[in-house]
């Protein structure tokens, strides 16, 4: 039950991540042809324009999505990473770095932990792999795939911009033909992304309320307010970082970082059993898996409470959208 909430709120808190990103990109490419129209009315519009696409089934209704999110991303990447190299060659200004402190190291724990917090999915990935036995490569591609695409572009970004950066570094980089069509590009991978994400909540939602597998109006009805839901919470905390942190720093880091090692460590030293083959952890990992228990719990609380106070502390507390 833990798990299964922690994916839940971890899928919702993407999918809301997602559509507010979208929107802004979005915002930002209509900005001179309709510049009446704000972030928060665009937030609007993409969640209702969405929500007849939620209806469908499961991903397998929509398999091209997949390949689609990954193709926009790769390409948005390279755009955004050669334009911030022109930027960087033309600008003759001193890049300013300033030193920062335990609040913003740990918000930054939870944005790191929300960009490779893909570790709940892979039980989901092994199961449906045809040789199992090679999922370690597959994981190490993967991951090698994801450093290549951000590496890149954080490294030239803090290299090139410093404290001017953005936390989202298209709103950043001088807008060129190039960063058009990464924007319309990232807004693709978003909206793509967003109805894979946010499928198994509303699978979970339906198995609760016992909707019928086939399409029914009652998986209108649950998907719909699943959206409304989503709607509210963009609409109340329109900057999509501090809810990053949040849940990079809550639910991400017990999936990635605490739960799997412990998991793995109770698997591993059950009493043997019959159809159960006898493990061994040697001293060595059995101290790396406890650390990287202690690096979880550690640093997931000081970053869940770093984003609380982002969002809510006096200072820093954004105002919603439904009250500007």
């Amino acid at each position: 039950m833990l798990v299964s909430g922690c994916i839940q709120f971890t899928l919702f808190g993407a999918g809301t991540v997602y559509l507010l990103l979208s929107s802004q990109i979005i915002q930002d490419l209509f900005e001179n042809i309709i510049p009446n129209v704000g972030f928060c009315t665009w937030f609007l519009i993409i969640a209702a324009l969405l929500c007849p696409a939620m209806w469908l089934g499961t991903p397998k209704d929509f398999r091209a999505v997949g390949i689609g999110a990954i193709l926009t991303t790769a390409f948005a990447c390279i755009f955004i990473f050669a334009q911030i190299v022109i930027d960087g060659s033309n600008s003759t200004k001193p890049v300013k770095h300033d030193s920062h402190n335990f609040k913003s190291f740990f918000l930054a724990f939870g944005t790191i932990q929300f960009a490779f917090g893909g570790a709940s999915t892979f039980p989901t990935i092994q199961n449906d792999m045809v040789q199992k036995n090679k999922f370690s490569i597959s994981v190490v591609i993967g991951f090698s795939v994801i450093l290549i695409l951000y590496l890149p572009v954080a490294a030239a970004g803090y290299f090139v911009y410093g404290e001017a950066v953005d936390p989202n570094i298209v709103l950043t980089v001088k807008n060129t033909s190039l960063i058009m069509l990464a924007n319309m590009l990232l807004a693709m991978h978003l909206i793509l992304a967003f109805l894979i994400i946010i499928n198994p909540v509303c699978q979970e939602l339906e198995e609760i309320f016992q909707v019928p597998h086939e399409f029914h109006w009652k998986r209108c009805l649950v998907r719909t307010g699943m959206v409304c839901v989503m709607v509210f919470v963009g609409e109340s905390i329109p900057k999509f970082g501090k809810i990053l942190s949040l849940v990079g720093g809550s639910t991400i880091t017990l999936l990635t970082f605490v739960l799997p090692s412990f998991f793995y460590m109770r698997l591993c030293d059950q009493e043997k059993q019959q159809n159960w083959p006898e493990r061994h952890i040697p001293t060595y990992i059995r101290v790396y898996l406890w650390e990287l228990i202690l690096i979880g719990l550690v640093g997931g609380t000081a970053s869940t409470y770093s984003a609380i106070l982002e969002i809510f502390g006096a200072h820093s507390m954004t105002k919603p959208c439904y009250l500007n």
